[in-house]
């Protein structure tokens, strides 16, 4: 199992190192995940947040009376905005983030480029792709073992008995792997709960995943790359992304 090729870059704030790597990356074939501190992109309050979220100044307000996740959703915007300029050398202020039917996100007038938001906690984790559509998710690792409950629920029956098979302490970062690894694959198809999690299953081998059935047997495994990766700062970040048509 070979792990496909993902660039993951650090990026905390506008302008650094990240923006120009970016873009090469991305034209190289690679998918490409920011993460950053949500902190670090924060949006002062006022008229400038407003513009900077446009039509989706609404969903904004209507996270009511939680300061943390209105300004994590501002941020989430302005990474967003910045990440996308730096890609397709356009100014930041002429792009607009919209939301499909579906409630999958991209940039008016850019449909080329692939993109999946995901936040826990302070962190912010963007994923791009100019090659197709892309999902990614994140979450915080050493949160507590490995939850029977959850995982009857969201594994298939092969991916408990990979669980059982593991050191007890394994369990837990095990299990948030392949919870991430279906928010994104789910993310990326656009479908969100709609395909239940215990129908579908991954193998995790390092950074590398393949997608199996219900029963074990891997499927559509010339259509899709998937990636964990634990980051620097104690947490997992998986993706699944679409492999563009062959010639």
């Amino acid at each position: 199992m070979t792990a496909p090729a993902v660039t993951y870059l650090r990026a905390d704030g506008p302008g650094g190192a990240w923006t120009e790597a970016a873009g090469p990356a991305l034209r190289a074939g690679t998918s490409v995940v920011l993460y950053a501190s949500a902190g670090s992109w924060s949006v002062p309050d006022g008229p400038g947040r407003r513009a900077l979220l446009g039509r989706e100044y609404e969903r904004y307000r209507a996270a009511g009376h939680r300061p943390a996740a209105r300004a994590r959703f501002a941020a989430s915007r302005r990474l967003v905005k910045h990440a996308a300029a730096a890609v397709l050398d356009v100014p930041a202020d002429d792009l607009e983030l919209a939301r499909s039917p579906a409630g999958r996100p991209y940039l008016r007038g850019c449909d080329r480029l692939g993109l999946s938001l995901s936040h826990t906690g302070d962190l912010l984790v963007l994923a791009l792709s100019l090659h197709g559509a892309i999902g990614a998710d994140a979450e915080a690792l050493g949160r507590s073992g490995c939850r029977a409950l959850l995982a009857q629920r969201a594994c298939t029956s092969f991916e408990l008995a990979d669980l059982r098979a593991l050191p007890a302490p394994e369990r837990g970062d095990a299990m948030l792997r392949l919870w991430t690894l279906k928010e994104a694959y789910t993310k990326a198809l656009g479908v969100g709960t709609a395909l239940p999690f215990h129908t579908f299953g991954f193998r995790v081998e390092g950074t590398a995943a393949v997608l199996h059935d219900d029963n074990g047997e891997p499927v559509r495994p010339g259509e899709w790359t998937f990636t964990t990766h634990r980051l620097g700062t104690g947490h997992v970040v998986s993706t699944a992304s679409a492999r563009p048509p062959g010639p």
